[in-house]
This record gives structure tokens, sequence and C-alpha cells, in this order.
């Protein structure tokens, strides 16, 4: 599974094409980005539940939870849902740049190896 800002959760509670006017479009657009589960968004018990539920759903073997560097919201999520779930848990924060690379294909195949 995953669970970030630029993926399921983009296309996650689509807001209807269909509304019947500009009021009631601008209406939904609103309640689905407040209603977004995210770690930005403290205290939010809801995106641990989602990431638990999704985890027990699709018979996750471990957990790799990524951010990047210095994400405060996410680094401080990442312990809040290591102490939640109960599964191999591998903390991944990254800047995204191709230097990482080798190290974070070290860190993750070893730990998969762990499952």
């Amino acid at each position: 599974g995953e669970e970030s800002c630029v993926g399921r959760r983009y296309y996650h509670t689509l807001v209807p094409e269909n509304f019947s006017s500009v009021e009631e479009g601008i209406k939904l657009l609103a309640e689905r980005y407040l209603k977004t589960h995210c770690a930005c968004f403290t205290p939010n018990t809801e995106r641990i539940e989602d990431i638990k539920n999704m985890a027990k759903e699709l018979k996750a073997q471990g957990i790799i939870y990524y951010s990047i560097q210095f994400c405060t919201p996410y680094l401080f999520e990442a312990y809040q849902i290591e102490k939640e779930v109960n599964l191999p848990f591998l903390k991944i924060d990254t800047n995204y740049s191709i230097e990482d690379m080798g190290q974070l294909k070290t860190r993750v195949e070893a730990f998969i190896e762990t499952l």
C-alpha cells in the first residue's frame, strides 16, 4: 500500500463532477481538502487508523515509512505509527537526492530480508 500527499490520497474520495452549482462545487472541494488525513493536521488519529486498516486489508508484512528530511509532522507521526502497528517498521527520511539511492536501497533490501 501507499499513503502519501502525492500518491493514493490524491485519488481517494474524489469530488463528484456533477454538482449543481459553482457554490456546491467549491463547498465539495473545500470539504475534501479539509477532511484530508494528513500528518500536518494534528492531532490526526484518523490517519493512523487509516494506515493500520490499510496494512490489515493488504496483509502487510511490514511498513516502510518514508518522509522528507526535516518534515517535523511526518517525522513525529512515524514514531506514533510505529508504536501503534504490530509490524516490522522501517523509517526512512530523505531529501530525495540521487546521493541517497545506494543507502536507501541497502536499507530497504535488509528490511525485506528480515520479513
